[in-house]
């Protein structure tokens, strides 16, 4: 089956731009530089969520499309990665080496350094049908009983950087995205970020603590898909 691997990255550029090597079950994917670009997105959602709570005490509404105009017109330059994985396979590791040995270090100090924050990491089937199926699931869930938990639980699925991902920096630095947000921890120095990708209706997704309950933002990925055809059909034509 194919699948889609779209990652970003916010990057603050001491000197010297992180080198970033993507790797599926073993096999070199990518090796890229990973370029200087200002988080926009953090503050932009911290801004969008005070404003939710200030209209809790007014009794305005949520506005669910201009949640995801903010994550989209946020985002940082992103990479799309089409991957054919054998549908036998029941367990995939996704791993990703950072070199980013960039600081001022002296002396046992360092107050400079070059710091990255993995802002994207979606997997997901190229299958449009099935991306539906599971839009439909989810609305249907969400007007049972299971609305409460919708709304304390993230379990997102195919959002790496929500559930899945793990960071082991080799200065001993440990961020697991199941308990924290990657997108909002600035990592520095060398390390790598893995995730296991396990079988689950027939295919390969990271690891939820119910999957029958997964969260799922479809516009997230529908814009995912419309631009990494756009990428494909630019390259076909070029």
């Amino acid at each position: 089956m194919k699948y889609l691997l779209v990652i970003g990255f916010a990057c603050d550029v001491y000197q010297q731009e992180p080198r970033a090597r993507i790797f599926v079950s073993g096999q070199l994917l990518d090796e890229f530089n990973i370029s200087h670009h200002k988080d926009t997105r953090t503050p932009a959602i911290e801004n969008f969520q005070q404003n939710v709570y200030t209209n809790v005490y007014t009794l305005q509404t949520f506005s669910r499309i201009e949640w995801n105009k903010i994550q989209i017109n946020n985002l940082p330059p992103l990479r799309f990665y089409e991957i054919e994985i054998d549908a036998k396979l029941d367990q995939v590791e996704l791993r990703i080496e950072i070199k980013n040995s960039d600081s001022n270090y002296t002396n046992g100090f360092i107050t400079n350094s070059t710091l990255i924050k993995f802002q994207v990491c979606y997997f997901f089937p190229v299958h449009q049908k099935l991306l539906w199926r599971f839009k439909e699931i989810k609305n249907k869930n969400l007007q049972t009983q299971n609305y409460a938990w919708y709304r304390t639980h993230k379990n997102f699925i195919f959002d790496l950087a929500v559930n899945g991902l793990s960071w082991k920096g080799k200065n001993g630095q440990i961020v697991d995205s199941n308990i924290y947000y990657l997108s909002n921890c600035e990592l520095g120095g060398d390390g790598v970020f893995t995730c296991e990708l396990v079988k689950k209706y027939q295919i390969l997704i990271n690891k939820l603590k119910k999957p029958s309950r997964y969260n799922f933002d479809y516009p997230l990925i529908d814009y995912f898909l419309n631009k990494y055809n756009e990428y494909a059909n630019q390259r076909n034509t070029g």
